[in-house]
């Protein structure tokens, strides 16, 4: 098992998989992803360079190495390692099984945000109102209402750059600045309908298809808080069950022949209290963690089923769970209190609770931990 990216969900997963005595390696393009510090892995590739193929070449040779004692199970944890198996599928695809459709579209159609409405549409599955923003012309004669949402066509390296996932325009005029520096910076932009209020209505369905299509295992819960404020990442997520994202999310992933991990992501519209899809992540989210412990294992479900092993499928996982990651919510409840949105009550909630799962610590594996401070301190 090769771990590609070890923040939160990859550490997760190689912590579930290592406990279980499975053999788990690392790798990041980054050396400062604190996972790399977990006791769990038996061994650890990292490329720095800037230079793409050249890291690719690298990876791909480790992953051959690894091969040699058989086919290798690879999991990407995130955006910029879901890239690398897309552009080397071919080579990947020989030596290894991964958790993505063997169809590249399918994941192409679900993780553009330009596309995904469309793919929603298909499915019946509702969205917020969408444009793609070819020029300034197009984006001024959209057929939308102020406040206005201005999102990457694929985030990540957006949210790297602006430190942001999304940028709110109360007008036009800010909307037109704010297309312009992505622009200007290499990234394709949308329009979207912005739904009130709701960054604080997100849910999510997090689900592990199988090889033949049946969803094995799945979660759905809401953020409760999140960094940067309002469109970021959980900082706090807890276990929330919802039919309806569930029913609508596996529809969605059903519509394209998707397989594998796939985080998709939903905002309750509080003018009709609908589901409307924003996101899809063919990927782990963040706070996978909570999905993979002693109690729900999702990690072990996909790891037999990529193996070819008997793995059933298992209900929808439910309870009081949250997952908690400290020094992050730190910061993000700092913002909060300082805006009077958040009191040392509420903060503490979720921190004295016994139903949690921390992000990061664990006592059988404490240096990740340590050297998450580090990784949090260059971030900010």
């Amino acid at each position: 098992m090769l771990v590609l990216g070890l923040l939160p969900a990859g550490l997760a997963l190689a912590r579930s998989l290592g406990r279980a005595g499975i053999p788990v390696y690392g790798g990041a393009f980054r050396a400062n992803e604190f996972g790399l510090r977990s006791r769990y892995l038996r061994g650890r590739w990292i490329a720095t360079e800037d230079d793409e193929a050249a890291r690719d070449t690298q990876l791909l040779t480790y992953l051959a190495e690894l091969a040699r004692q058989g086919r290798v199970v690879l999991v990407p944890e995130r955006d910029e390692h879901v890239d690398f198996v897309l552009r080397n599928w071919n080579d990947v695809a020989a030596i290894a099984d991964v958790p993505l459709p063997a169809d590249p579209e399918s994941v192409r159609r679900l993780r553009r945000k330009d596309l995904l409405p469309l793919a929603a549409a298909e499915a019946g599955v509702p969205g917020p109102a969408t444009f793609f923003v070819e020029n300034e012309e197009g984006l001024r004669e959209a057929d939308l209402d102020p406040p206005f949402l201005l999102k990457p066509v694929e985030g990540q390296e957006y949210a790297l750059r602006f430190g942001a996932k999304a940028v709110v325009a109360d007008d036009v005029e800010q909307a037109v600045t704010a297309w312009r520096r992505a622009r200007d910076a290499g990234f394709e932009m949308i329009l979207q309908e912005l739904i009130p209020d709701s960054h604080e209505q997100v849910f999510s369905l997090f689900a592990y298809v199988g090889r033949d299509g049946e969803p094995l295992a799945s979660v759905v819960g809401r953020k409760v808080r999140q960094g940067p404020l309002r469109f970021g990442t959980s900082a706090v997520f807890e276990l929330r069950y919802e039919e309806d994202v569930l029913e609508l999310g596996l529809r969605l992933l059903d519509s394209v022949g998707y397989r594998g991990f796939a985080h998709v992501e939903f905002a309750r519209d509080p003018r009709d209290r609908t589901f409307k899809v924003i996101e899809v992540n063919t990927r782990l989210p963040v706070w996978a963690g909570i999905a993979m412990t002693d109690r729900f294992d999702m990690a072990r479900t996909a790891y037999d089923d990529l193996r070819g092993a008997e793995s059933p499928a298992r209900p929808t996982f439910r309870g009081d769970l949250a997952w908690v990651y400290l020094a992050k919510d730190l910061w993000v409840s700092a913002q909060m209190a300082r805006r009077r949105e958040l009191s040392l009550r509420d903060f503490l909630a979720q921190h004295v609770r016994t139903g949690k799962v921390r992000a990061v610590f664990a006592a059988d594996d404490p240096l990740p931990a340590l050297a998450s401070v580090g990784y949090l301190r260059s971030r900010l």
